[in-house]
């Protein structure tokens, strides 16, 4: 399966300490030039930056450029968007991935007009209990520590969250 990551999972699971569900979760990820920019080489010794850059020395998360850069340009001033953000709808549309990672809502809307399914950092905690990559247990504390580092999220999709993993908080 291909997929494709934008800078906040990378940065948001590193935080809480779930990084590698990424390579547990999906074997390759890969991530526009502008993604690896803005969290290794400008976001260097913040959460994400070393688990990135390990990932890629390793071979399992991929760095990659955007062909078409008038699209990105385009994508940038129509919708306000990072340059970061508009490469990885751009690449995943253009390495026909099959999946996105992303958590900004604009980000998640555009990839879904381009085709693309989309999943943030909760749903990669709940896709990892469901794959018993990590128990249940941990998935909700995973959830807990996102919002208690600043992860921005609404009631009701936390409410929606634990339903999915079984219970309520």
């Amino acid at each position: 399966m291909r997929v494709v990551s934008d800078a906040s999972v990378l940065i948001h699971l590193a935080r809480i300490g779930y990084f590698r569900l990424l390579k547990d979760l999906y074997g390759e990820v890969v991530i526009a030039t502008g993604v690896y920019s803005e969290v290794v080489e400008r976001g260097w010794g913040f959460p994400g930056s070393i688990e990135t850059e390990e990932a890629k020395r390793k071979g399992w998360l991929i760095v990659s450029s955007v062909t078409d850069r008038s699209k990105v340009a385009n994508l940038m001033h129509k919708y306000g968007i990072s340059l970061g953000n508009a490469e990885t709808i751009q690449l995943a549309v253009e390495c026909e991935a099959e999946l996105a990672l992303a958590d900004e809502l604009e980000v998640r809307l555009l990839l879904e007009e381009y085709g693309v399914k989309v999943r943030g950092c909760i749903g990669i905690l709940i896709e990892s209990a469901k794959e018993g990559v990590i128990s249940v247990e941990e998935a909700k504390n995973g959830i807990k520590r996102l919002v208690e580092t600043g992860y921005r999220v609404s009631d009701n999709v936390l409410k929606r969250a634990y339903e999915l993993l079984g219970e309520g908080r």
